[in-house]
């Protein structure tokens, strides 16, 4: 499960993310759409009381739909080969295997737990062939998920645990901030 918070003041959005996930941490993983390249000083870890908090104070009072425009025909996505397998290095592959996928990392830092990578790509099946060889589980045909980010120009956030870094509770539980 996840809880997403979005707040905006004038032209500056933050957006929080909190995952109940419950498994091995050392599999889990986000991939999220950006807007621009994040830089290490513009991700936060936030103490899980935040959410209650935020809970009390966003109780529902308006909603409002969405619906899309029920006309829009989505551009065709062509299939392109696969192409060939190679070793990856451990840091989050080889630059020259990303350029060939078409995949630029734009950053890399750490914050808290997680090894975090901003990706840019040119095509999303290059996108979805670097996740997979970089040990990312992501489900088969993503690129079709993927794609309409890529075509408006979408960064992507990617987060890894580093298991080395994480806080267990009073029961040996990994607690993910």
């Amino acid at each position: 499960a996840s809880q997403v918070v979005l707040m905006r003041k004038d032209n500056r959005t933050v957006m929080t993310m909190s995952n109940n996930y419950q498994g091995p941490p050392q599999d889990f993983a986000m991939v999220v759409p950006v807007p621009t390249v994040l830089q290490q000083n513009d991700v936060k870890t936030l103490p899980p009381d935040v959410f209650e908090h935020v809970d009390r104070l966003s109780a529902p009072r308006l909603v409002e739909y969405w619906e899309q425009d029920p006309c829009y025909v989505p551009p065709p996505i062509y299939p392109m080969a696969a192409p060939p397998m190679m070793a990856m290095e451990r840091s989050g592959g080889s630059p020259k295997r990303a350029a060939d996928l078409g995949v630029t990392i734009e950053a890399r830092f750490a914050v808290g737990e997680y090894q975090i990578l901003i990706l840019s790509a040119k095509e999303a099946t290059g996108l979805e062939t670097w996740l997979k060889e970089n040990k990312y589980r992501i489900p088969e045909g993503a690129s079709t998920a993927l794609a309409p980010y890529i075509a408006s120009g979408m960064k992507f956030f990617v987060a890894k645990v580093d298991i080395t870094k994480v806080r267990r509770d009073a029961h040996g539980a990994v607690v993910l901030s």
